[in-house]
């Protein structure tokens, strides 16, 4: 990608998670990467697209993030904890794409279907990721086998989109290593569960 490509997405990324969608022109686009529109479209097909190249981008970039930590950490627990904090710090570094993120859940129904594809093909590697550090912890013992590996990992993702959600209200900055202690405690074999 381009230089300028990246320039355009990065304003997008801002305008759009300023405002809502349909108020977001391509003027205002053009206005703050300074560039005209022949330029976006030498880029990218319409808004839609662009909206939709921001945030597949950012996905892209934790997704790699997330693999990194499955291909360099061997222990399930440790693996846990570092893929909690590496979405912690990209959505807390970026903010507005979190947003994006967020609203596009809400706009599925309007998605193109290449575009919803590609999306829950990226998802899915993260999950794939989590997954695989709940199987090998099974495997080890740490973990009970109540869940499967894969519906676990949802799950996870899940309470970490939560607390990304009420970002104000965590008392603790340390919230991503809560969240994993909370569902360790779920996926911990019956003898932990009792002994603690």
């Amino acid at each position: 990608m381009s230089e300028k490509a990246r320039q355009i997405m990065a304003s997008a990324e801002r305008l759009f998670a300023a405002g809502r969608y349909h108020e977001v022109t391509l003027d205002q686009i053009c206005h703050k990467a300074g560039v005209g529109k022949g330029t976006i479209y030498r880029y990218f097909e319409d808004k839609e697209d662009l909206y939709y190249q921001v945030i597949l981008s950012g996905l892209d970039e934790l997704v790699e993030s997330i693999q990194q930590v499955g291909q360099q950490e061997c222990d399930p627990a440790l693996g846990l904890r570092g893929v909690v904090q590496r979405v912690a710090d990209f959505y807390g570094e970026r903010r507005a794409l979190f947003q994006l993120m967020r609203s596009e859940q809400l706009r599925r129904s309007t998605r193109k279907k290449g575009l919803h594809k590609q999306w829950r093909q990226k998802t899915s590697k993260m999950v794939d990721v989590i997954a695989g550090f709940v199987r090998d912890g099974i495997e080890k013992g740490i973990y009970s086998a109540a869940f499967p590996p894969s519906g676990a990992a949802h799950m996870l993702m899940a309470m970490v989109r939560s607390g990304l959600w009420r970002l104000d209200e965590m008392p603790d900055k340390d919230w991503p290593e809560a969240v994993v202690r909370l569902f360790e405690n779920g996926l911990r074999t019956r003898n932990e569960n009792n002994e603690g």
